[in-house]
């Protein structure tokens, strides 16, 4: 008995008191290089073009930001690029502009824009390029049309673009239910409204909660948006 005692009390001097434990998570997350974020995030989706892009080719009039704008691939980010949340709050996605879909998927936490962007058009990113002429896939239905296999950091299939066959729903989006979240604007196109980003602005509203820590990618169901002119964003939940 006396033995038993003695061995009970060793192993609670062993043991670090519960009250330590907690002050170290305590200091951890007081750290602001820890820090989690905000609980909430906007993100302007796309943006309204109020006049030309740019100098010519860029359309002066007419259908300016539409299909046949050379300068259209300007409008097609997000802003900002990249949002941090913690875990259990919300992203609010503006829409800005026309012919946008929307979707989520998660990924590796290491995913970085150039990496996936590779598999959609290669070379640099078109945020970088100030002449339309030097965009590999602008404006190129081949590219948009084709399939594409999009793979994240850890080289795991997030997306999977089939080809574009019909030009009817669901193979004229960038249609991958697979590890999907959600979608908005598979059939019609999302509204943009007509007032540029701001207190004022009027486009549809996609308000998300990411309930589990990770990296998501959110981007435009638009063949065109997403696979030649790489219309997509991060979202960090911690």
């Amino acid at each position: 008995m006396r033995l038993t005692c003695l061995v009970f009390a060793v192993a609670l001097v062993g043991a670090p008191p519960a009250s330590f434990e907690q002050r170290a998570d305590s200091r951890e997350s007081s750290d602001h290089r820890h820090s989690p974020g905000s609980t909430t995030a906007a993100v302007d989706f796309g943006v309204l073009p109020v006049g030309p892009i740019g100098p010519p080719p860029c359309l002066q009039a007419g259908a300016i930001g539409g299909p046949a704008d050379p300068c259209s691939y300007k409008l097609h980010v997000l802003t900002p690029e990249e949002v941090t949340i913690r875990k259990g709050g919300e992203v609010t996605f503006q829409i800005h502009g026309g012919g946008h879909g929307f979707a989520i998927y998660e990924v590796s936490k290491d995913t970085t824009r150039d990496q996936l962007g590779q598999y959609l058009c290669r070379g640099e990113d078109p945020a970088n390029i100030a002449d339309p002429a030097l965009h590999p896939c602008n404006l190129l239905a081949a590219n948009a049309d084709a399939a594409h296999r999009i793979k994240d950091g850890d080289r795991d299939v997030v997306i999977v673009a089939r080809p574009n066959l019909t030009s009817g729903h669901p193979d004229n989006r960038v249609w991958s239910p697979e590890n999907r979240l959600m979608s908005a604007g598979g059939v019609q196109f999302l509204n943009g409204g007509t007032i540029p980003a701001g207190p004022t602005s009027n486009g549809q509203l996609i308000t998300y909660q990411f309930l589990k820590s990770g990296r998501y990618l959110v981007i435009c169901m638009n063949r065109v948006h997403f696979l030649n002119d790489w219309m997509f964003g991060f979202v960090n939940v911690r």
